[in-house]
């Protein structure tokens, strides 16, 4: 399995800090949006995985996304429930940042089911240290206690589209598609979004600028798991305090794309219950 990122940031144009923008302003929020996302790709990919459904033991198609993170010196793999339950029919695989191989899930995914759509799968440190790779796992203490971003927040995330990968000479190559953008209005008439637990991040592939200018935001289905970082950038501006993307927090999670609209929904942080769900895995263990 082969991983790589095309970077994305939002069209300053379509949503922004408006009330600021005259030529210059909108030409610094651009710098801003660029330099944002640059340094945010940098933080995460560690933290990032491709997950794949195995097949066969040479074959494997893209499933979803996922992030290594760890809670009371564990580590765990976290994704949507609806891409851990697979793991009752077949093998779901991960990758670790700079290591080529991929490598199956070995526990059980403790889940909570939609509206949350949260599971966990933990990673045992002899898989975590059998292999050459750089891969990190995000501590607890970068979770925020709750949504709650300033207005105009910057927001990030970093997944893994179906429409990008492919199977090729034996290797899953799965390209992934970090974005920054804001959020949007909450959609109407999308039945499984409640506001409660979800909020709506904007993304919309025709009004998106690439970093590199050559291509195009994909399809999101394959995004399901992926976590939503607060990059705290308006939030320090408005502070006059300088932003380093250490900074950032995780404030949500990836669940769905509502075609009609246009954003995707993700899970508020503070119903994600890690303390609960890992606390039910050691019972279990």
């Amino acid at each position: 399995m082969l991983a790589e990122f095309i970077e994305h940031l939002p069209a300053a144009t379509e949503f922004g800090v408006r009330h600021k923008m005259g030529n210059m302003e909108k030409q610094h929020w651009e710098q801003i949006c660029a330099q944002t996302a640059t340094q945010m790709i940098d933080f995460i990919k560690p933290f990032t995985t491709p997950i794949s459904r195995a097949l066969s033991d040479i074959e494997g198609e893209h499933h979803g996304s996922g992030s290594y993170i760890e809670v009371n010196n564990v580590k765990y793999i976290i994704t949507n429930e609806h891409v851990a339950k697979e793991l009752r029919n077949n093998s779901l695989t991960h990758q670790f940042y700079k290591n080529e191989n991929i490598y199956k899930l070995t526990n059980p995914a403790i889940a909570v089911p939609h509206p949350i759509d949260v599971a966990i799968s933990k990673i045992e440190s002899s898989s975590w240290l059998a292999c050459e790779h750089e891969a990190l796992a995000i501590p607890f203490n970068l979770f925020e206690q709750r949504h709650n971003p300033v207005k105009h927040e910057l927001l990030f995330f970093a997944g893994y589209s179906g429409q990008r990968s492919r199977f090729l000479f034996g290797n899953m190559i799965t390209p992934g598609t970090p974005y920054l953008t804001q959020e949007s209005p909450f959609p109407e008439n999308v039945e499984e979004a409640d506001q409660k637990y979800h909020f709506s991040p904007h993304y919309s592939p025709d009004l998106a600028t690439s970093i590199g200018g050559s291509s195009h935001l994909p399809d999101p289905h394959g995004f399901s798991g992926s976590l939503v970082w607060n990059t705290k950038r308006v939030e320090c501006l408005m502070a006059e305090k300088e932003w380093k993307p250490e900074l950032a927090r995780v404030t949500g999670i990836v669940w769905a794309w509502p075609s009609s609209a246009a954003c995707i929904l993700a899970t508020k942080v503070e119903y994600f219950g890690l303390n609960e769900i890992t606390n039910i895995e050691v019972k279990n263990a």
